[in-house]
């Protein structure tokens, strides 16, 4: 038997035509089916997470919704069974005492003390206080909820606190801006003319 042995490879036109016709025909593809199709998978990514970022934020504005009536319900229970007792603003500084004296027994020292300009309200006063200070972050937990047991004719407004996180001993700064409902004063002289009193 007769063995052949092939001669050199020589590519011909035809074959290299025919593997730049594949490669175009390749990139055309890609082109026109693949990269498209990546593109949209990365923008319906995107607007995945978008949607999951927004549902979260709707699923938190629902509950803050949520709390907010729950909160007016129970102001408005109270103020309907009339629990809530509202001081004149007249005894502010009998308050001021009170709360620090509830600051310092929970370890917080009290730094200073500021009220606002009292404003007035057809069925109450607001009387804005500012309390700053010092203590730890525990302390500040405990206090934070006994206030609305204690004073459940008060509101915190914000709260700020500052510390060294890495310094776990290190005590926080503070600030606490109330909101004092107190007696309005349209309220208060209603029963004093009805008696004739001034």
């Amino acid at each position: 038997m007769r063995r052949i042995i092939p001669e050199r490879f020589c590519p011909s036109r035809v074959d290299v035509a025919g593997v730049g016709l594949c490669i175009v025909a390749s990139l055309v593809f890609y082109g026109t089916t693949v990269e498209p199709f990546l593109q949209r998978q990365r923008a319906l990514a995107g607007q995945r997470e978008e949607l999951r970022v927004r549902q979260d934020k709707a699923a938190e504005s629902k509950a803050a919704v949520a709390k907010a009536r729950e909160r007016l319900a129970v102001a408005q229970e109270g103020r309907a069974a009339g629990t809530i007792g509202l001081e004149p603003a007249a005894h502010v500084n009998k308050r001021l005492a009170a709360l620090t004296q509830l600051f310092s027994g929970r370890s917080v020292e009290v730094d200073d003390v500021q009220t606002g300009e009292v404003s007035g309200g057809p069925h109450y006063n607001l009387v804005p206080i500012t309390i700053t200070g010092r203590g730890s972050y525990a302390s500040f937990v405990r206090l934070f909820g006994e206030l609305r047991s204690v004073f459940p004719d008060m509101s915190v407004a914000r709260i700020e606190l500052a510390g060294q996180p890495g310094q776990t001993g290190a005590p926080v700064t503070f600030q606490f801006d109330l909101l004092w409902y107190t007696a309005s004063d349209r309220s208060a002289a209603g029963p004093a003319v009805a008696d004739g009193r001034q």
